[in-house]
């Protein structure tokens, strides 16, 4: 008789760890799509792409931000201002090439002070990017006076948020060109992988002489132009702006996307692409549960399990190397 492998349980709960993710995306997704048949039609897969992709670039950006080590509160309040901010001057006749050029410069420029805030002025980035959270909520109830900001349709402008390459919706292609140029920054180029390693172990970085606020700089600056540009999009998708308060619930769905794309990996590295899936993920799972009847209020409750599940890998994975700090 041959001899019996025996099952060591640390291998198993490792492989758990690095594929029950997307075994679990899956099987989820089947199991709500058996429910309710309407959701493997393509028109309603092709709505899931589109309706996600606004959620999943406010992830990426807040992605950008956490691998260089930062965090921001007021990610989904920055898409909202330059939504609105982009509504407004469509509104006004400047045009889309002004639209484009004002959402990406003021995203630009709220990057820039909340790098001054945390580097400079060394308030924590918590505390700091609340603030900042707080003030483009203010400045964005004063420019659309409390009411919603529509826009006419624009031919290239609309293309950008509702247009489509066949079946596929532009947005989306945006998303897939966004993760593999941003993945190969972070993968493949000095500056990057530096970035990372700022944002991974801050005090092994300074050891090897590198200047972590110089990086932690750039995060914030990338992430600010990233979520600036979504902010155009979500314009475009929206044919305006909304004078609805939404930057909380856009935050606590973009930090689902991040944490749960890194237990993608075995070490809880963040990614690019383990966030386009994730916030994809999410916006298929949302989109699942209101065909199967799950009221809105629910559907909040079960992205908050989400993040805190995500997280909880996150921190599970990190102690195995030594490493427990999430924010």
């Amino acid at each position: 008789m041959g001899k019996r492998t025996r099952t060591d349980p640390a291998k198993v709960g490792t492989m758990l760890l690095s594929r029950g993710t997307g075994i679990g995306m899956i099987v989820v997704l089947i199991m709500l799509g058996i429910r309710a048949p309407l959701f493997f039609d393509l028109n309603n897969i092709m709505n899931v792409l589109k309706q996600g992709s606004v959620l999943t670039m406010i992830a990426i950006g807040l992605t950008a931000v956490l691998i260089g080590g930062g965090f921001d509160m007021g990610a989904g309040a920055l898409v909202q201002l330059t939504c609105n901010l982009a509504a407004g001057m469509i509104i006004a006749g400047a045009g889309a090439v002004f639209a484009l050029t004002a959402g990406i410069t003021a995203g630009l420029a709220v990057g820039l002070i909340n790098a001054f805030l945390v580097i400079i002025v060394k308030i924590p980035t918590f505390v700091a990017t609340l603030g900042t959270m707080f003030v483009m909520q203010g400045i964005t109830s004063w420019y659309n006076d409390g009411k919603a900001l529509t826009i006419k349709v624009i031919p290239g402008f609309a293309m950008l948020g509702q247009g489509r390459i066949a079946v596929i919706p532009v947005i989306f292609v945006i998303v897939i060109v966004m993760c593999f140029i941003l993945n190969y920054f972070f993968k493949h180029t000095m500056t990057g992988l530096r970035m990372y390693a700022a944002g991974e172990n801050p005090a092994a970085a300074k050891l090897k002489g590198l200047n972590t606020r110089k990086y932690l700089l750039y995060s914030y600056v990338l992430s600010g132009g990233i979520l600036g540009f979504t902010g155009v999009l979500q314009c475009s998708y929206n044919y305006g702006a909304s004078a609805v308060t939404s930057g909380m619930d856009f935050l606590i769905q973009a930090l689902s996307a991040a944490y749960l794309g890194s237990t993608f990996s075995k070490t809880g590295e963040l990614s690019m692409i383990g966030t386009v899936i994730s916030g994809m993920f999410i916006a298929a799972l949302s989109n699942a549960l209101i065909i199967n009847g799950i009221s809105n209020q629910q559907i909040s409750g079960v992205l908050g399990i989400i993040l805190i599940l995500s997280i909880l890998l996150t921190v599970i994975k990190k102690r195995e190397i030594g490493q427990v700090t999430i924010f």
